[in-house]
């Protein structure tokens, strides 16, 4: 290690954290170092007050994995972690997540198969925060462990309907935001267009007057938005959002939990499927369960081979299945079912009756639901989540219980983040 009288030291990047940052060992002791690359020879400087974390000061030599970032926002925009590492090596790298998590649960030798990575610009949805700053309204992410907003004028991630959007997202809640304030803007690209929600805080802010609901209708004239709507109540709907799912067209409730990309889902549901085999789905009066439905990303795909239960904790959203599924001929039949399922599994009992199960449960995870299913006598698992800590504790359970896993496909949908989504099948012995 080499020290300068200004703190500054020369190190070299040992590895990646589980967040993405690179690791560095100093005194013995491991340090994270946000945009840094394995390989990378660097000087850096110890944050103030942080006892674990330094930044960059001077790549000395970079290493092998590093590339040039596509977007001239990164570093500075919090929205992106990766982008300064190439997608092989990322890809990688996402794999061994799930590997070691699975390890770390006892769980080794588990084929992980290659990682399918989604194309830029294809994020279909995002969480922005607008902000009314000196110089009037501001639309963007915060910036990296931080509350200072960096307004964005382009994007890599995004589906590019959402960012030529922005503009005029800021002129309409310029009535709405005094200065100083703040509001989170939910923005999702559906098929008929954008389907926008404003959500102020608790206590924030009252429903809009006939004054800003005149302004705010004209915006979305102006916009050609599908849907406005406030804090998850619809204030104007121009065309009902749609989602293609399965061949079905679906209406989300507003801010409703939907796959990351279009590209992203249909790789899901092909594996989902993949993983069902023709065997299963084509059973006669097959019934296939799939807990944590959302609003169909797989009950619509499968219930064109075989009878499907959907459950949902969120009422809107098995609604909107119902609803769809009323409006679509040459489905098999589909029932759809709300109930929280963190509280309230379905027990071995009520899991007696199904030829399979489908489960996608938040990052959570589904420890309760997973431990009904390991004591059941289901034979085919098929577990889609976004978090391989969890999963991997559910994995654990499911094999406690008898269950084998055949296999794990990582699918990365979250460009240059250091999340990653995977489907995995369980099979009993």
């Amino acid at each position: 290690m080499v020290q300068s009288p200004e703190g500054i030291i020369e190190v070299e990047v040992t590895q990646l954290g589980h967040s993405g940052d690179g690791v560095v060992e100093v005194d013995g002791r491991k340090y994270f170092v946000a945009y840094a690359a394995p390989g990378d020879r660097l000087q850096i400087k110890f944050n103030p007050g942080d006892k674990d974390r330094a930044a960059i000061v001077q790549i000395l030599n970079p290493g092998d994995a590093r590339v040039t970032a596509p977007c001239r926002h990164f570093t500075q925009c919090g929205g992106c972690a990766l982008q300064h590492l190439s997608d092989l090596f990322v890809a990688d790298w996402k794999r061994e997540q799930i590997i070691d998590a699975l390890a770390h649960r006892g769980l080794h030798d588990v084929l992980v198969r290659p990682t399918r990575t989604m194309p830029p610009a294809s994020r279909r949805r995002a969480a922005f925060t607008a902000e009314h700053g000196v110089d009037g309204i501001h639309i963007g992410f915060h910036a990296r462990m931080s509350k200072r907003l960096v307004p964005v004028s382009e994007c890599t991630v995004l589906d590019k309907n959402i960012v030529q959007a922005l503009p005029g997202l800021e002129k309409m809640l310029a009535p709405l935001l005094r200065h100083g304030q703040s509001v989170r803007l939910l923005v999702t690209q559906t098929g008929t267009g954008l389907d926008v929600d404003v959500q102020f805080g608790s206590g924030q802010k009252a429903e809009p007057n006939l004054r800003l609901r005149t302004l705010l209708a004209a915006s979305a004239d102006r916009l050609d938005l599908a849907r406005l709507s406030w804090n998850g109540v619809i204030l104007l709907e121009r065309r009902k959002p749609q989602i293609v799912m399965g061949g079905t067209p679906v209406s989300p409730p507003p801010g409703a939990f939907l796959q990351a990309s279009s590209q992203g889902e249909a790789e899901l549901i092909a594996l989902v499927l993949e993983a069902l085999g023709a065997k299963t789905l084509g059973a006669k009066g097959a019934r296939i369960l799939d807990l944590f439905a959302g609003c169909g990303t797989f009950t619509f795909p499968v219930a064109s081979h075989a009878r499907v239960h959907a459950v949902e904790g969120d009422r809107a959203m098995t609604e909107a299945i119902r609803q769809a599924a009323n409006q679509r001929q040459g489905l098999k039949q589909i029932e759809a079912s709300h109930r929280d399922l963190q509280r309230g599994p379905l027990s071995v009992d009520e899991l007696a009756s199904y030829a399979a199960v489908i489960f996608d449960p938040p990052k959570a995870g589904a420890r309760a639901q997973a431990d009904q299913i390991a004591a059941s006598q289901i034979h085919k698992v098929i577990a889609v989540s976004c978090a391989p800590a969890t999963f991997a504790r559910d994995a654990r359970s499911l094999v406690d219980g008898g269950f084998l896993l055949r296999w794990v496909t990582p699918v990365d949908q979250f460009r240059w983040s250091a999340e990653v989504e995977l489907v995995a099948l369980f099979e009993r012995a």
